[in-house]
């Protein structure tokens, strides 16, 4: 309560603008008509001995001494018309009957009417004025009152126009530069919820962003690269905790070779690559890039520089290599041990000519699965899309080659092979690698079909471009596994239970078939079979070629 009561004597006691006005203008008025009472007394006592020159003189100071004491804040604002129109009258009495020309002092109450009030209101003031100019001139009759009834009636009305448009104008300005302000305000309101709500979009990113401008100066910098480089969130401009090196464990980047200052230079990169020691001594594996940022609207170009965390990647990058580094090595041994008993049995006299044909499918399988494994460390550097060479083949005898070491195993599962790939399949291609998709897309249509059942393999030439179809009556794929078949290690359940694998063979597939600027698509339903479909585009005829089909013709 004492708190409340405190506020209000404060609010009482404090006048407010518009009292303030009032007061300044009435003092103003007042001091001029004191000084003048001075200055009469000592220059002109006759004159300050008058009735009305004493009287009007103390109705100025007993009116000053009441608009100080009065209560403006709580009266209605037309009530301070009382105040002009009293001093109108209190100079009426000062001026009156005297040589001295003071009809001057109504410039005060004719500017305050003028100034604070509208057009009706300073006309009232100049009648009021010339009202008494008229008696006075009545008092003292004679050419020159009447002549100066005329002129300072003239001067005030001029004066009071001029002021009172003079405020009009200034006062549409205000409000013309009050509506400007407020859509500033707006403007700015919205401009700064802008940054805001974008700064918290960049504070959820896992990737660190610094914004840069032109010049090289910071503009903005998210919580991922503070965190990374362990920055002071109050001043991001400090250096960092952080150092960067040029590999694991290796050396420190030279400071004028860090990301961070090649961008404040206005240099542009992709995928630099450094490791960054932490303070709490963790090794971060970055791909940094730093682009550049065109101007738009109101802001002016400037530098992104982006940060990205591929630690996890890196490190699962080495263990795959480390991986297939050691499954290479321990496929090699065994393999070779194949093919030698497979050649030493092929020099045995006694074969059958069947027997023969099967131990050279197992040395041709076993080379291709040898050269297999001493591709496979590249293979995995590069990623499975990769095309070693590239010639031009025909893909019908890959098809061909390929379902011919498989029949044996569809025989054995009582699986009917039926290809139809009757004319040339020319493509430029790396012809290892589509063996590898061929192998696989047979292998699992015969894997996953059950006992009589039927694989249909068609290769032909169809709208420019080379097409192989392998259609099976096998256990098929569900509608919700479909879309995931070719994510790397994935099987569906159905397919464990019928088969062994590791779920990678359609994933490198679609690679090599994508490598080679084609495309791979399935189709399937459970309990209805897999249709495999692969697209690659038809060679371009060689000039070799074309200069003999003109010849034949």
């Amino acid at each position: 309560m004492r708190i409340g009561a405190a506020e209000a004597t404060y609010v009482v006691g404090t006048p407010d603008g518009r009292t303030r006005s009032i007061w300044l203008t009435q003092l103003v008025l007042a001091a001029s008509v004191l000084i003048t009472a001075v200055l009469v007394m000592v220059l002109q006592p006759a004159t300050f001995g008058r009735w009305n020159f004493l009287v009007g003189t103390l109705a100025v100071v007993v009116l000053t001494l009441a608009t100080l004491a009065v209560p403006w804040s709580r009266l209605p604002a037309r009530a301070v018309l009382a105040v002009p129109f009293a001093d109108a009258l209190a100079i009426g009495l000062v001026s009156s009957g005297t040589d001295l020309r003071l009809g001057y002092l109504w410039v005060f109450p004719v500017m305050w009417v003028a100034m604070h009030f509208r057009a009706p209101a300073l006309a009232v003031m100049l009648s009021l004025i010339g009202l008494i100019l008229l008696v006075d001139s009545t008092l003292t009759p004679g050419s020159i009152a009447a002549l100066r009834v005329f002129v300072v009636l003239i001067s005030l009305t001029f004066i009071g126009i001029t002021a009172h448009l003079a405020l009009r104008r200034t006062r549409s300005l205000r409000r013309l530069l009050r509506r400007q302000a407020g859509r500033l305000t707006a403007t700015l309101g919205r401009r700064s919820d802008q940054e805001r709500r974008t700064m918290e979009i960049l504070n959820g990113i896992d990737t660190g962003i610094v914004r840069l401008s032109e010049a090289g100066t910071v503009l903005a910098v998210n919580d991922a690269y503070s965190r990374l480089y362990g920055l002071d969130p109050l001043d991001p401009t400090l250096p960092a905790h952080s150092v960067e090196y040029t590999g694991l464990r290796g050396m420190p980047i030279p400071y004028s070779e860090r990301p961070f200052v090649r961008a404040t230079r206005g240099e542009t990169f992709t995928d630099a690559s450094v490791w960054l020691f932490t303070a709490e001594g963790e090794w971060h594996a970055l791909s940094v890039t730093a682009k550049r940022l065109a101007a738009r609207g109101d802001e002016d170009p400037g530098i992104l520089l982006l940060v990205h965390d591929v630690t996890a990647l890196t490190y699962a990058q080495r263990e795959r290599e480390r991986f297939t580094a050691m499954a290479s090595h321990e496929l090699k041994h065994p393999l070779t041990v194949m093919i030698g008993n497979a050649e030493l049995a092929l020099e045995l006299d006694e074969l059958e000519p069947r027997t023969r044909e099967r131990f050279e499918s197992i040395i041709a399988a076993s080379d291709r699965m040898l050269t297999m494994t001493e591709t496979l460390v590249a293979t995995s550097r590069r990623g499975f899309g990769g095309r070693d060479e590239v010639d031009d083949i025909d893909l019908r005898r890959i098809v061909l080659d390929s379902v011919a070491s498989f029949r044996a195993t569809a025989a054995a599962a009582d699986i009917t092979v039926d290809v139809q790939a009757d004319e040339v399949l020319p493509i430029a291609a790396d012809g290892f690698r589509l063996r590898q998709v061929v192998d696989n897309i047979v292998s699992n249509a015969i894997k996953y079909t059950p006992h009589d059942g039927q694989v249909r393999i068609r290769a032909a030439i169809d709208h420019g471009s080379v097409v192989l179809t392998v259609s099976d009556t096998g256990i098929g794929i569900g509608q919700d596994d479909l879309p995931r078949v070719l994510t790397p290690y994935f099987r569906a359940a159905e397919a464990k239970e019928k088969a062994g694998g590791t779920g990678l063979g359609l994933g490198i597939s679609d690679d090599i078939v994508r490598a080679h600027g084609g495309e791979l698509a399935i189709e399937s339903e459970a309990g209805s079979g897999t249709t495999v479909t692969v697209t690659l585009p038809l060679a371009e005829p060689t000039a070799d070629a074309a200069h003999a089909g003109r010849d034949s013709s």
